[in-house]
């Protein structure tokens, strides 16, 4: 799955070898129909935005926004 740090910069796309990433209005999603898990994209995303499935509610809660919402007490 893609966090919500995904900065739209488009290397995944291009590096999965099923098509099964593509971009959204907001960040770029992974059709789950399409994607057999071999992780190829995991190493080129320059944010880590790109996390299994298990991992990713965790993962939300220590985005970029959310850290700096904790800092700011907001």
């Amino acid at each position: 799955m893609v966090s919500s740090d995904c900065t739209r910069c488009g290397v995944c796309e291009f590096m999965c070898p099923r098509d099964a990433i593509k971009e959204a209005p907001n960040q770029f999603v992974i059709r789950r129909h399409l994607c057999n898990g071999c992780g190829e994209c995991l190493p080129y995303c320059p944010v880590r935005a790109i996390v299994p499935q298990d991992e990713f509610a965790a993962r939300q809660q220590r985005t970029r926004k959310a850290e700096l919402k904790r800092i700011l007490g907001v």
